[in-house]
């Protein structure tokens, strides 16, 4: 008799098709799992490496720069009387500070207004310029004023719409030449207030006002503004004076609290009036070249932390690391290896290689620091020191200065040789100012005073140079510097000239502050009583020219006053700024690649999008993808399997279900059979 129970038949169908589906599917699961698994282990391992060597790289960040080294410390005994700081010129030495002056600048006050946007007070021009006033504040006596010449000048016009005391502030403050206005009540009525930005007594005010009322020196109107030789309608509120102070002993003055003048290489930011002297102390600063360096060996120590574990073998567990033997981390260590242990290339000095300064590799081939030693090479050869590591070319001439090369400049040593040097756009005027040593003069008014520039091909608006009577050239060349550098046009983007007055000819030259092939100065617009009176014309000056000459014998470019190494030749990208008057041979240049900026081109090339490390990166990504793409090509065909196999149990399910009924049947009618014979018996 069939005993089979379920659907029909009680046969399991889902049980057995799954164990069924599980042993069709378990070694090319198996497969899968063991592939997918290496390929995540080694992708991971590499993206391990890939980010070890991003850290090792900015790591480099404190050596890679001239700028991390010789580097100075300037400390002073009081801080509250003044602060310092240094530059990498600044030499080690100990000095004494006394000051007896601190540097203030010029305020002048109006009278009082009533009110400060009602009351109309005049219409015409305001001509604000600095320079160094003979003034006596006690008896209001005016004696002189001398134009500053580095200075800046505005004329700045009043009209209707801004004739008001908050419309002159505005005007005023919108010139933008360092000269802030603002409003206050004192308790009388509204005062204008003019401060001057800048200290010292080289740069206090002189307003002059030329009022539309034909009345320059009142107390009505515009002129109410007026401080100059010709009325003094402002109150000073403030004297502009000098910073004065000792250095050793040595009187010292200076128009501003900022002072870089006096020590070469250091900058003094003086406080307060000090009772007694302050000391200076001026060193080496080792402590942040100890750290660019300590910075630099952990970044490394961390890169071969990693590599170790990512290549490991354990003996006791018999598991090799993801990386072991891997080509990859092989040549990376190689590479890094060649420029770490290697002397630097180009050098000849005392030091050569990382051991000489006291660096040292470790049996696991991590860095050591002795910090003593290193120290004592840096002070005893600081630019050997600077030479391991950044990128720096050392010129023979003090006055060829090296200033950028790029990854293409090849190590070597470079004649430097000097055709011509650059020089600058100069528009000279023809001779034919007064002889001011003989007593002449020229009178400067509105039929003669304006001029339009165009200063390394940039326009400026028309100049208005101050109406007076001028009996000195040097005065007259001032008062043109002074407009003409105050042009904004020319302060947008940081031009300015020199104007100078030369005597034996008596006439006036414009020079262009920039050098070589962009410096010029033009002459576009001027009206024929100012050329008879200045001697200039609408015309072109003489245009500057850049820098010519070669390096190691091959024609370099010329930018200005810098010489840059052309493409194709080993000295490409090489950058020298060219000073002095030489011309002809000006030395060598020795360029070398310190340890630091070899390793950060080197850390640049492998950590690059189309690095070798990249492509092994994105070629296990691909592989891993086809796994799981794979994966899912055979999800679906185990779903047809699983399927097929379902259908084919349930058929004999329903076979088992059918051959169960029959034998039921059977049984009954052999059971109906056998009854009538047994009742026979």
């Amino acid at each position: 008799m069939l005993t089979a129970t379920g659907l029909g038949s009680g046969l399991d169908v889902s049980s057995l098709v799954a164990q069924l589906v599980s042993s069709e599917r378990a070694v090319s699961d198996l497969q899968l799992n063991r592939q997918q698994a290496k390929l995540s282990s080694k992708f991971s391992a590499l993206g391990a490496l890939k980010g070890s060597l991003g850290g090792f790289k900015s790591a480099l960040s404190g050596l890679n720069t001239l700028g991390s080294f010789d580097l100075k410390t300037a400390t002073s005994s009081d801080s509250t009387i003044f602060t310092a700081t240094a530059s990498a010129d600044a030499l080690p030495s100990n000095y004494s500070l006394a000051i007896s002056q601190l540097a203030t600048s010029h305020s002048l006050a109006s009278g009082s207004f009533a009110d400060s946007n009602e009351t109309a007070i005049g219409t015409g021009t305001i001509t604000i310029r600095r320079g160094t006033t003979d003034y006596v504040e006690g008896t209001d006596t005016y004696n002189s004023f001398t134009l500053n010449p580095d200075s800046i000048a505005a004329n700045i016009v009043i009209d209707s719409s801004n004739n008001t005391l908050e419309g002159v502030m505005a005007a005023i403050n919108e010139a933008d030449i360092g000269i802030s206005a603002s409003i206050i009540n004192d308790g009388s009525g509204f005062r204008l207030l003019l401060s001057s930005e800048t200290t010292g007594a080289e740069n206090s005010l002189e307003i002059a006002v030329t009022d539309d009322d034909a009345d320059n020196t009142d107390t009505l109107g515009l002129s109410r503004l007026a401080f100059n030789a010709s009325a003094t309608n402002l109150e000073q509120t403030n004297a502009a004076l000098d910073a004065n102070f000792t250095i050793n002993g040595l009187a010292i003055s200076s128009a501003s609290n900022e002072v870089s003048s006096a020590i070469p290489g250091v900058s003094l930011s003086l406080k307060k009036i000090s009772v007694s002297a302050v000391g200076l102390s001026v060193e080496a600063n080792t402590s942040a070249v100890l750290s660019g360096v300590s910075s630099f060996i952990a970044g490394y120590n961390s890169y071969i932390g990693t590599a170790n574990s990512l290549s490991n073998y354990d003996e006791e567990s018999g598991i090799a690391a993801a990386l072991l033997g891997d080509f990859t981390l092989r040549s990376i260590g190689r590479q890094i290896d060649a420029v770490v242990r290697n002397s630097v290339a180009g050098l000849a000095g005392s030091i050569t290689n990382l051991s000489e300064l006291g660096i040292t590799t470790s049996a696991s081939g991590t860095l050591l620091l002795d910090s003593e030693l290193f120290t004592a090479a840096l002070a005893d050869n600081p630019q050997q020191v600077t030479q391991m590591f950044a990128a720096i070319a050392v010129p023979e001439d003090e006055e060829v200065a090296f200033t950028s090369a790029t990854t293409a400049t090849a190590v070597g040593t470079y004649a430097v040789n000097i055709s011509s040097l650059a020089s600058a756009g100069v528009m000279s005027g023809g001779s034919v100012l007064p002889d001011f040593s003989m007593g002449g003069s020229i009178v400067i008014d509105a039929t003669n005073n304006n001029l339009t520039f165009e200063i390394d091909g940039v326009t400026t608006s028309e100049i208005t140079l101050s109406s007076a009577t001028y009996t000195s050239g040097e005065d007259l060349a001032a008062e043109l510097q002074v407009q003409l550098n105050g042009a904004q046009e020319l302060l947008d983007v940081s031009r300015s000239v020199t104007v100078s007055y030369e005597s034996g000819s008596n006439r006036l030259s414009i020079v262009s502050n920039s050098l070589g092939s962009i410096s010029k100065v033009d002459i576009l617009a001027i009206d024929s009583t100012t050329t008879a009176s200045l001697g200039f014309s609408v015309s072109a000056g003489v245009v500057g020219t850049d820098v010519v000459g070669t390096i190691n014998g091959e024609l370099a470019t010329g930018a200005g006053n810098v010489l840059v190494g052309d493409s194709d030749t080993a000295a490409e990208g090489l950058n020298l700024t060219i000073t002095g008057t030489a011309t002809g041979s000006r030395g060598n240049v020795t360029f070398t690649r310190g340890i630091a900026n070899q390793l950060n081109s080197l850390l640049d090339s492998i950590l690059l999008e189309d690095s070798a490390l990249e492509f092994r990166l994105e070629t296990l990504q691909d592989r891993m993808d086809d796994v799981v793409q794979r994966r899912e090509g055979l999800e679906l065909r185990w779903d047809e399997v699983e399927a097929r196999f379902t259908r084919q149990f349930n058929a004999l399910d329903a076979l088992l279900a059918g051959l169960e009924t029959t034998s039921s049947f059977l049984q009954q009618q052999f059971d109906n059979l056998l009854k009538p014979n047994l009742n026979r018996r």
